[in-house]
């Protein structure tokens, strides 16, 4: 019930109490003719708020209807939203861990092939390197061979400066 619905009740009650007690107190009556009028009115006062309290307990019990079907069906919507919530979080979860699994295969496999690479690469540079020794080696001994004629030309004309300083 509204506001104004509910004060104009009140207004009419009051009023009407009042203009009952004003009619009969004004009314040329005897005191019992008075007295009845009076109990009169006020069993007439007291039915119509009797009524009026019928009147706001049935819209109680409506409102109150009305609040328990609201609630209920907010409890409905409320527990749909928290299981289709619940369902997205599940799915949500299970793709991450999915998508999380095959980086860490990438990145396993990744560390793999660059270890194999590496593994591979010096592999052949220990090969390179030991070639490139060899190789030294072969040519450090031509070098070798062919500078003992240069060296046996090198004594012969110390020898012969010798010489001829001593002339």
């Amino acid at each position: 019930m509204s506001r104004n619905t509910g004060s104009f009740l009140l207004g009419a009650i009051i009023g009407g109490t009042a203009g009952a007690v004003a009619a009969l107190l004004f009314a040329p009556k005897s005191g019992r003719e008075l007295r009845d009028d009076l109990n009169q009115q006020a069993n007439v006062i007291r039915d119509t708020a009797l009524d009026y309290a019928d009147i706001v307990s049935e819209k109680g019990n409506a409102v109150y209807q009305t609040a328990t079907e609201a609630a209920q069906d907010i409890r409905v919507n409320l527990s749909e939203s928290a299981e289709a919530l619940k369902n997205q979080l599940n799915e949500a979860t299970q793709e991450a861990s999915k998508q999380y699994q095959t980086a860490r295969e990438e990145v396993a496999n990744a560390y793999t092939a660059a270890k194999d690479t590496t593994t591979a690469a010096t592999e052949i540079a220990k090969e390179e390197v030991k070639a490139g020794a060899e190789e030294a080696k072969v040519v450090t001994e031509v070098a070798k061979e062919d500078s003992q004629p240069i060296k046996e030309d090198v004594d012969a004309v110390k020898e012969q400066v010798q010489e001829v300083k001593e002339k």
